[in-house]
């Protein structure tokens, strides 16, 4: 889908311009003209309110990254890739992401012989970080914010830019205002408890810009890979206060396949699923 912005600033020099002054000029007196401006203004309204409705906004911004169907009937997800820190005095890492919907993730980064695992279960996650050499690991549960943050974030994998109304997320939209060089709609989405993240879409093909979560933290996909049907980037960058923080390298990515068994199970707990 193709998006046309083109915007009509009135110059008196111009011979277009005066000649649409002369031409209503002389119409201004007809009843027909007058009924029929009033038609073209009315449409024009309502054109521009479809254009601004946040709904239809994320609709054509989903239909930039696969069809309705491919979107709806995404389950598994695995995510295989690089961390590496914008800072070169710090190490790169592997990371590996496994989420099924509607809320469990699995997220494993690895730095030479540490590995920090995060795994959600519904309403229970937990944070392990282990010494492959030591053969050692601690193990904390996961409470307040930090739960709700991989829980946002695990519902964001299979959401694809609709707000979790079942929670109480609304959307608006707060403006029209240059991003990364585009001009972009300016989404805001509000949980009750006033946590926020903004999405900037681009008027002109209607793919989303750039993300701003509600720590200030900026992510921005970049290049694009499609795995059945479903367009992913390639990469995504953060950023805060226009300083870079790391990027992430995907390096395999698939949806559907089938699970290991207990994958998603945290130590002590019963094994059931949510």
């Amino acid at each position: 889908m193709t998006v046309f912005d083109i915007d009509f600033e009135y110059d008196p020099g111009c011979e277009l311009s005066g000649f649409k002054f002369v031409l209503i000029e002389t119409m201004k007196f007809s009843p027909r003209f007058v009924l029929l401006a009033a038609c073209i203004c009315l449409a024009s309204l309502n054109l521009s309110a479809q254009e601004t409705d946040p709904k239809v906004i994320i609709d054509r911004a989903r239909a930039t990254v696969g069809t309705e169907s491919a979107l709806d009937n995404l389950v598994t997800l695995r995510l295989v890739g690089r961390l590496e820190p914008a800072d070169r005095k710090m190490p790169s890492a592997t990371i590996l992401i496994v989420a099924r919907k509607p809320c469990c993730q699995r997220m494993e980064i690895r730095v030479d012989d540490i590995v920090e695992t995060t795994i959600l279960k519904g309403n229970k996650a937990c944070i392990i970080r282990s010494n492959l050499n030591a053969e050692a690991s601690q193990m904390r549960e996961l409470t307040g914010p930090e739960l709700d943050r991989i829980r946002y974030s695990t519902r964001q994998f299979f959401k694809y830019y609709r707000p979790d109304h079942r929670r109480g997320e609304k959307v608006s939209l707060a403006g029209i205002e240059p991003r990364h060089g585009k001009r972009c709609y300016k989404l805001s989405y509000r949980f009750p408890d006033g946590l926020e993240t903004i999405r900037f879409f681009s008027l002109e093909d209607d793919q989303l810009v750039s993300t701003v979560s509600g720590n200030g933290v900026e992510s921005i996909g970049l290049g694009e890979r499609i795995v059945d049907g479903i367009k992913f980037p390639e990469r995504i960058e953060y950023h805060e206060d226009d300083r870079k923080l790391h990027s992430i390298i995907f390096e395999e990515i698939l949806v559907n396949q089938p699970l290991a068994a207990g994958i998603f199970d945290i130590p002590g707990q019963d094994g059931k699923s949510n």
